[in-house]
């Protein structure tokens, strides 16, 4: 009799010790700081992050904002990005690694909108979820990619623009630089700004492209001041060409001259602060490397996902950039990555 009770003591044990396996191993929902229910906890998921570039801080808060993502959702987020802006053929290499190292999903900003078409139709191959921020694929598919997420670069031009206006008086004559050329991205945001800036009456005397390059914008912005001494604004469309004009005027002895960039780095941040930097059209890298991961999740998850998510911008100026820089800052150190 007591035999069998110890087997019976010993079935129930086991019963127990299994029941409890199965439900530890079972599916709890997570929830991000905004409360909503996310992903299932135990989906190992691994997201590929493929920036432009990873040489300035506007991509290094993209890479943050997918840290800080991949942190709250509790998936591997691993980011990476060419040496430069103007090199699509390793972007398109890191594209394809992502694929060949089974990545579940892929989330790009394409830096040649047009040379990483053939990326993407390699991950549409791979059947892997791709989602796309920051700039366009130049193409007509939209099958190529399950989201886009970004700025309305022609409007937030507009706004950078409209900025320009407001400290200048008409007539007065404006020199733009730009990112490289053919970048869909740098031609909204160029576009934009010439023409609000043209419709408030200012003259745009020159359009040039730096390639996003601060050093190269010096030697730009030097050209365009010898050519027309007479131009007081530069509008630039990212943060380090327009601190290469701000290097070139500062070098000329030149005083009052508008200088507007494009992005909200901190280097940008820092010398609007100091009263150098008159403004920069800041977009919001954090929220879009954010909700590029976020959204990647929802789609392994078979959830529906709004094809286009466009971002808001805000014009930082000396009056504003310091709450911005502090709401900002405290982002970063949650996600736990370092800036340059």
């Amino acid at each position: 009799m007591k035999r069998n009770m110890r087997k019976w003591s010993a079935l129930f044990v086991s019963i127990i010790l299994v029941l409890s396996m199965i439900m530890g191993c079972s599916s709890k929902k997570e929830e991000t700081s905004g409360g909503e229910e996310t992903k299932t906890e135990g989906k190992d998921y691994e997201i590929t992050v493929v920036c432009m570039a990873l040489n300035s801080d506007y991509w290094h808060m993209v890479e943050a904002g997918a840290k800080l993502a991949g942190n709250e959702l509790g998936v591997t987020v691993d980011v990476v990005g060419p040496n430069a802006e103007s090199d699509s053929a390793a972007q398109i290499n890191m594209v394809e690694d992502a694929c060949n190292s089974g990545a579940d999903a892929i989330v790009l900003a394409p830096n040649e909108p047009t040379s990483l078409v053939s990326a993407a139709k390699t991950v549409k191959n791979n059947d892997t979820p791709l989602v796309i921020i920051d700039a366009k694929l130049d193409t007509d598919d939209e099958s190529l990619y399950d989201c886009f997420i970004g700025t309305g670069n022609i409007a937030a031009g507009g706004e950078g623009g409209n900025f320009i206006a407001s400290k200048l008086e008409k007539g007065d004559k404006v020199g733009i630089i730009r990112g490289l050329n053919g970048q869909s991205v740098h031609d909204q945001r160029a576009d934009g700004a010439q023409a609000a800036m043209e419709e408030a009456g200012l003259e745009v005397v020159s359009i040039q492209p730096a390639d996003s390059d601060r050093g190269k914008a010096v030697n730009v912005a030097e050209n365009m001041l010898q050519s027309d001494p007479d131009i007081k604004a530069f509008y630039a469309t990212n943060d380090d060409m327009a601190l290469g004009a701000l290097q070139a005027v500062e070098s000329a002895g030149l005083k009052d001259i508008v200088i507007v960039g494009f992005d909200g780095t901190f280097n940008a941040m820092d010398s609007i602060a100091d009263g150098k930097l008159t403004g920069s059209v800041a977009q919001q890298p954090i929220e879009e490397g954010y909700q590029g991961v976020v959204n990647a999740v929802k789609i392994l998850d078979g959830e529906e996902v709004e094809k286009e998510q466009a971002l808001d911008v805000v014009v930082l100026t000396d009056e504003n950039v310091a709450d911005f820089r502090k709401n900002v800052e405290e982002q970063i150190e949650k996600s736990g990555v370092k800036l340059n």
